[in-house]
């Protein structure tokens, strides 16, 4: 099961970014640069929008993601693939109960993504696959729009995406809103 949700997971790391990416003649995607600056964690937490936490760690999105991948240690499993938005290589680490998206610009990678696997692990309030739908809106509330069966939150540069089947949460990723890719 673990490997169905790896290779699914891979499957929508490529063709989210290979469906929204504007490449130009000469190689240039015309994306926006990322909104992170600064190396350091505490520089990187000041960044506006939605980031996810996992054992005292604040994972941001739009930022550096060397130092953060450094601080949560050895992943458990690793997956790159030539990026089809960006020059470079998308960059997938795996935790256990979520993983960590990368996307390439320039000499870095930044923080594309985080999307919780299972009930392991929560939301900064609470909320974990297998929450109801009513528990989703009690703790972030009425104000998303609804693609579907997606309830999707945004701030600043970033979303945060609950899929809900059956009046139940079945899937919870943190992105950044990139310009240029399918967000």
């Amino acid at each position: 099961m673990r490997k169905l949700l790896i290779l699914l997971s891979m499957l929508l790391v490529s063709l989210t970014a290979c469906a929204g990416s504007d490449n130009t003649a000469n190689g240039e995607t015309g994306l926006s640069k990322p909104t992170g600056s600064g190396n350091a964690p505490t520089e990187q937490a000041a960044v506006e929008g939605f980031a996810y936490e996992h054992q005292g760690v604040t994972i941001p999105m739009n930022v550096d993601a060397a130092p953060i991948v450094e601080e949560l240690g050895e992943p458990a499993d690793y997956f790159e693939a030539a990026s089809c938005a960006f020059q470079g290589l998308d960059k997938i680490f795996y935790y256990n109960g979520f993983e960590l998206g990368t996307y390439p610009q320039g000499e870095k990678d930044y923080v594309s993504y985080v999307n919780l696997l299972d009930d392991t692990v929560t939301t900064e309030k609470g909320i974990y696959l297998g929450s109801t739908l009513e528990d989703m809106k009690e703790a972030y509330g009425e104000d998303y729009t609804s693609e579907g069966n997606a309830y999707i939150y945004r701030k600043g540069e970033t979303k945060l995406t609950f899929i809900v089947e059956n009046n139940v949460v079945t899937q919870i990723t943190y992105a950044a809103v990139v310009e240029g890719l399918n967000n």
